[in-house]
């Protein structure tokens, strides 16, 4: 299937977009309350042929609704398949069972959103944002109504709910379902992706694929949601199986719209174009793991977050063939082989993702599991799943990834094993930081190289922050930022790999890339950034950055790297990190100077790290030093970086580097050359 792609900001629409709503009888006109469907509309689509559905047909043939409705539900809560991952009819079986602090909060309209909670009073009011209040002590986030419409206090009162079979818990949710349906009706004519949309079709997706289901599942046997409240839920779940057939994007975001798609059309076989539904989702994700994911088996987003986010979504369908019986086609796995095979070949020693982009640490062994699971000829799948109990590791340790430009330089598979990424390929299709060549590095156990990670998707100068280069291991020019963001859309996605050079000897392993693309707002082309990067094996890693000025200016060269320490000592031109455990020392040949930043926000943010744990927006002031060089023509700077498992050391003497040789001169006299390509291939 040919897919045309389109911009974000227009949230292309499918061909049929309002035209379909109108052909299934839905009117064009817009009223103020949800749901759209009348009875005679909603029970006009059930399959009322199907088995078990007799008495609805009757009902439904003279119109009467109440008979209708008590029918069909009576059916759904009967019925034995569709299944859920759980059994219905066990709620209430732990009566001492703790309930969450948020499912309480939520009986109380204390609703949280992206780690905000606000007290709403009697009514909900679904479009309100706390952030953009005046006087509000938040930046403006338009994430906290998106993600309220997610509605995660439903899952907390559901699950309340089914531990303990308390009826306020069902009561609360069905008065919340009625009072969102009743404020937030579907949108008609064209997909509602603004600011303060409850009906973003990200969150339509989340809704129909995640949330909605679990919730459904956890309350069917509950007094209080009865009959009316049953096909309430169901018909607002029909409009947007429908809402989601119509409208489409691109991205992360259609893997969640299809997703959604499909778990309506396999839970409610009942309705006369469940089929469709499912088989429509179904070729939107077969013709998006060849759109999204590139050969080398990472999502054009670049962000190992969002590759799990479409993972999931694109597991969606194969997770629910137990439960439906709905059939997912052997070349559509197939597909996703690749997938696991980045979560595998990119994980740190630590079993987490590299924290690139809007990405932080996500544990990989789930993955594997699934991965495992879905592949039993992966020998290292099963190792990583089962950590080493079963299965073998996997043969390559470094390894590149040609389309997503990414390098992984890699001692071992254990745990206390070295490990360093460096980011040299296309800007990223979403979610992406201005960081290319950056490093991250992993040892002993530990994080000890960072850079921005995640943060909250505000307007702050915190977010600002972790977009920009002066929160990545690189090298700034001139107090300048990377500047890629403005380019076309269509240019972050790749046709093939980018130029590079890749090999692995005994001795050592390289990569090199290239940051061409521009510095400053307006992009200007001042310098070519060459950064090769060496593992020395077995214990210490050497970059090499070359900066050729292509305007024939002096400039500032500052090459940064942020330390996940409390502290760092500074020695001449090495800096060591300070405290207990693992360390790490950088050692400079050929700057000018070097300084440590700790905790800035004047004249600009510095020397910081997002930190979930200390609540919505959270930072933590991190060493960071910044080395400098002020030049003219093509100047070389070489940096030894040295991790140790308890305090810190540094071996090495000096660097050295020309044309094809690097020279490595350790404390004790040993000196070592390594000869290295500069056949830059794709």
């Amino acid at each position: 299937m040919k897919t045309r792609r389109m911009k974000r900001g227009t949230r292309g629409l499918c061909g049929i977009a309002a035209a379909c709503w109108l052909a299934l009888g839905v009117s064009a006109a817009e009223p103020e309350t949800g749901p759209r469907l009348t009875d005679a509309q909603f029970f006009a689509r059930i399959d009322t042929e199907r088995p078990g559905l007799a008495d609805v047909k009757a009902a439904a043939t003279r119109a009467d609704w109440t008979a209708a409705k008590r029918a069909f539900a009576q059916h759904l809560r009967t019925r034995t398949s569709p299944s859920w991952t759980f059994d219905p009819r066990r709620a209430g079986a732990d009566k001492k069972a703790r309930v969450s602090p948020r499912a309480e909060a939520a009986l109380q309209h204390r609703l949280s959103s992206i780690g905000i909670e606000w007290a709403f009073g009697e009514t909900i009011d679904w479009a309100f944002n706390p952030t953009a209040q005046p006087g509000s002590k938040w930046p403006r986030n338009h994430e906290w109504t998106w993600q309220l419409s997610r509605h995660p206090m439903w899952l907390d009162l559901g699950r309340a709910f089914y531990a303990v079979g308390d009826e306020k818990y069902a009561a609360e949710f069905v008065a919340q379902l009625k009072s969102w349906v009743r404020a937030c009706p579907v949108p008609v004519k064209k997909p509602d992706n603004r600011a303060f949309s409850r009906w973003r079709t990200i969150e339509a997706g989340i809704r129909a694929g995640t949330v909605w289901p679990e919730v459904y599942h956890r309350f069917l046997t509950a007094r209080a949601f009865d009959d009316d409240a049953i096909t309430l839920f169901v018909k607002s779940y029909v409009e947007h199986a429908e809402y989601l057939m119509a409208f489409k994007t691109t991205g992360n975001w259609l893997t969640m719209e299809a997703n959604g798609l499909y778990h309506v059309g396999a839970l409610f076989p009942e309705f006369k174009d469940a089929a469709r539904w499912r088989a429509t989702a179904l070729e939107r994700l077969t013709a998006e793991l060849d759109i999204q994911v590139y050969p080398d088996g990472a999502q054009i987003e670049l962000a190992p977050g969002y590759h799990g986010v479409s993972v999931q979504n694109f597991l969606g369908p194969v997770n629910l063939v137990p439960l439906t019986g709905c059939a997912v086609p052997d070349a559509y796995i197939a597909k996703m082989e690749r997938m696991f095979d980045y979560f595998l070949y990119s994980m740190q020693p630590t079993r987490q993702t590299p924290a690139l982009n809007d990405s932080g640490a996500g544990g990989v062994e789930r993955w594997m599991q699934a991965g495992a699971t879905l592949f039993p000829h992966r020998e290292d799948f099963r190792w990583v799943a089962t950590r080493g109990k079963e299965g073998l590791p996997p043969a390559p340790t470094s390894y590149r990834f040609p389309y997503a430009g990414q390098f992984i330089l890699r001692g071992g598979w254990d745990r206390q094993d070295l490990w360093l990424c460096m980011d040299g390929g296309p800007f990223g299709y979403g979610h992406q930081h201005e960081d290319k060549l950056g490093v991250t590095l992993t040892a002993f156990g530990k994080p000890l190289l960072v850079e921005g990670g995640v943060y909250t998707y505000d307007a702050s100068a915190w977010r600002r922050y972790v977009l920009s280069s002066r929160a990545h291991n690189l090298v700034r020019v001139d107090g300048q930022d990377q500047c890629r963001r403005k380019s076309p859309r269509d240019t972050y996605v790749v046709k093939e790999p980018e130029p590079c050079v890749w090999e692995q000897h005994a001795t050592f392993d390289h990569a090199a890339a290239v940051f061409e693309e521009g510095w400053g707002t307006n992009a200007a082309r001042i310098v070519r950034h060459t950064r090769h990067v060496f593992f020395v094996k077995p214990d210490l890693f050497v970059i090499a950055d070359e900066l050729e000025a292509l305007d024939g200016q002096p400039h500032l060269y500052e090459t940064l790297f942020h330390f996940d320490a409390p502290d760092v000592r500074v020695d001449g031109l090495q800096v060591a990190t300070l405290g207990e455990g693992p360390s790490l020392s950088v050692a400079a040949f050929g700057a000018d100077g070097v300084s440590v930043v700790k905790g800035q926000t004047e004249p600009v943010v510095q020397g910081w790290l997002p930190d979930s744990s200390a609540g919505y927006g959270g930072v933590r002031p991190i060493p960071t030093a910044i080395y400098r060089k002020q030049a003219a023509g093509t100047v070389r700077q070489l940096y030894a970086l040295v991790p140790a498992a308890g305090a810190p050391a540094m071996p090495v003497a000096a660097l050295s580097m020309d044309e094809s040789v690097l020279t490595v001169t350790r404390k004790e006299g040993v000196q070592t050359r390594h000869a290295f390509s500069r056949n830059f291939t794709r």
